[in-house]
């Protein structure tokens, strides 16, 4: 008790209106908690209760005298001494019971408020994240350095078999003690039992063998009816724990439970929803056996480019930062990057030459050139019967024979795809459709207007109509991501996706867009897919090439303004381009690059 539950100048002001009840030159003064706090009379400066004649009256609080009041008539017999002390005495308990009080429910209140505050700051810490390492580390931070006698601390998290594993902790070498606690009769009774207790003399417990541990208490991490795990804090001292302690823990305990639950939860449907993802990009690459592992492969340039830029402090990568979410968002957009390839038809992603079709319609075009053969040998033999001479037989039927093989041969070159059609490839493929060919039904020029359309494409193994169709996939990847509900982390997946055929020109597909455009995730897409596609080994209409032809073609594509020139430079002088030939290419497609040719 100190003086200052009560103010000098009401005790004064209580001595004035007292004053009259008793006689002229009467002293008094107040001692609270050992000290004068107020006085009035003749005998200022020397009253005490040990001065001759002074009438005492306690005040207490709780049983116990804390001051006194004294009052000093100026004669022993005064009549009115003890009743007027006694009025003014019991006025002062009542004052000073009414102000211990006001301050004990201001003290609870604070205390409460204290309370409240510290389950509200553990609240924000314990939701901010959806990670159970990450929750359970908050956890044990409202226990490490707090009032709490905890020296060490440690969440438990059951797996799938249900077994408790140390997930976070806290405290010198705290990872050892508790893996020693872990692998204790003592820590398998209490993970089996779900109690909750404080042990105070860890010494007579015959079971645990970590002598740094004298006290100990545990309890279980509950929430929506299952036991996730084990919260276990100890101390080095004996007595270390209470049952404030105790009741604090419980508090925390239960939010962190709430929010591990939270945190499984989320867990679990991210790991469903990657699940997805990957079967789903599987699925695309078994969709064909000419693009296994295409979307395997992007998207691991993709995220060695992304994390590059991230590392890259200059323009113009210095803003662009790789965080938790932007890396799933670039890893997730580049295995859905060819989602759209599920509604292509098999046969024209499968086309390696350009007769390819439902079938090969080369075969169909040999069983002609073999029916001209027969043809060719008929006419000899009719030639004969018509007195023709035979060397001259003979030579018109060997001249034919050579012209319809060296046709044949000329157009399965051409059927090839793998080289440039001049205009004169084009007049001789047109030229030889021109022959007749007869069957049953009558006569046939050699080739259909079809199979002619599809040899004189003038690169590759695609007609335009069917070049369309393909390119139309990266719409279809658009379309098709739209309708799945993505959550706001994931957001920018679609543009990422679906824009890895944009050019910076202006060019590209399908929407046009140029360099402002493109976001830098999308440009390392669309990086990663092009030098995926040029050092592939699986594709149909040629064979996998060397890193020099395809960084050679790259360099082309960003004189025209195609693909991103700051990102490919940082490919190569990053070294990725050869990191990725290491793990990914054959032997023989691995050549010396020099890549001071592109930097400069």
């Amino acid at each position: 008790m100190t003086p200052r539950f009560l103010k000098t100048e009401w005790i004064l002001r209580q001595f004035e209106l007292v004053q009259p009840l008793f006689a002229p030159d009467t002293s008094v003064a107040l001692w609270l908690g050992g000290k004068k706090l107020a006085e009035m009379g003749t005998a200022v400066g020397d009253l005490t209760e040990a001065r001759e004649g002074a009438l005492n009256f306690p005040l207490t609080r709780n049983g116990e005298q804390v001051g006194v009041l004294l009052l000093l008539p100026p004669t022993d017999n005064d009549p009115l001494a003890k009743s007027g002390g006694g009025f003014l005495a019991h006025s002062l308990q009542g004052m000073l019971d009414a102000e211990y009080a006001q301050r004990s429910l201001t003290q609870e209140a604070l205390e409460s408020y204290r309370e409240v505050a510290l389950l509200q700051r553990a609240a924000v810490s314990l939701n901010r994240s959806l990670k159970p390492a990450t929750v359970a580390a908050a956890l044990l931070k409202e226990f490490d350095n707090s009032k709490l006698g905890a020296d060490y601390g440690a969440v438990f998290m059951r797996d799938a078999d249900g077994k408790p594993a140390l997930i976070q902790c806290f405290g010198n070498t705290a990872n050892d003690m508790f893996g020693r606690f872990a692998a204790s009769e003592f820590f398998a009774n209490i993970a089996a039992d779900e109690s909750t207790d404080i042990i105070n003399d860890l010494k007579s417990v015959p079971l645990l063998t970590v002598p740094e541990f004298e006290s100990l208490l545990w309890l279980p991490l509950h929430a929506h009816g299952k036991n996730l795990g084990l919260l276990v804090l100890a101390s080095q001292h004996s007595g270390g724990f209470t049952a404030r302690d105790m009741k604090q823990a419980q508090t925390l305990s239960l939010m962190a439970a709430a929010s591990l639950h939270n945190a499984q939860l989320y867990a679990a449907e991210q790991k469903l929803f990657l699940s997805f993802v990957a079967v789903t990009s599987a699925t695309i690459d078994a969709k064909s056996p000419h693009m296994a592992g295409h979307c395997r492969r992007v998207p691991r340039i993709a995220m060695m480019l992304a994390e590059a830029a991230h590392c890259a402090n200059s323009e113009p990568f210095a803003e662009f930062i790789l965080d938790e979410e932007e890396r799933n968002a670039i890893e997730i957009a580049a295995m859905l990057h060819d989602y759209g390839k599920v509604v292509i038809p098999d046969w024209i992603i499968d086309k390696s030459t350009k007769l390819d079709s439902i079938v090969n319609r080369i075969g169909l075009v040999a069983l002609r050139f073999e029916l001209l053969s027969r043809d060719a040998l008929l006419d000899r033999y009719h030639a004969l019967d018509e007195g023709m001479d035979y060397a001259a037989a003979e030579q018109i039927y060997l001249e034919r024979q050579q012209q319809l093989e060296d046709d044949f041969t000329f157009l399965k070159r051409c059927n090839q795809g793998s080289e440039f059609m001049t205009e004169d490839h084009i007049s001789r493929i047109r030229s030889i459709a021109m022959q007749i060919w007869r069957d049953s039904d009558g006569e046939h020029s050699l080739l259909t207007d079809d199979e002619v359309y599809n040899l004189i494409v003038e690169r590759g193994t695609l007609n335009p109509k069917e070049r369309k169709i393909i390119e139309d996939h990266a719409a279809h990847t658009i379309a098709l991501l739209k309708q799945i509900a993505f959550p706001h982390s994931l957001r920018n997946v679609t543009e990422y996706a679906g824009s890895h055929h944009e050019h910076l020109d202006g060019s590209g597909y399908p929407q046009g867009l140029k360099r402002e455009q493109l976001s830098i995730p999308a440009r390392i897409i669309a990086i990663a897919d092009v030098f995926e596609a040029l050092t592939a080994p699986d594709r149909p209409y040629r064979k996998p090439g060397t890193l020099n032809w395809a960084i050679g073609i790259m360099h082309r594509m960003t004189l025209d303004n195609h693909i991103d020139a700051e990102l490919f430079g940082l490919f190569l002088s990053s070294g990725i381009y050869a990191d990725y030939a290491a793990e990914y290419l054959s032997r023989d497609q691995i050549d010396d690059v020099d890549i001071g040719r592109y930097l400069g």
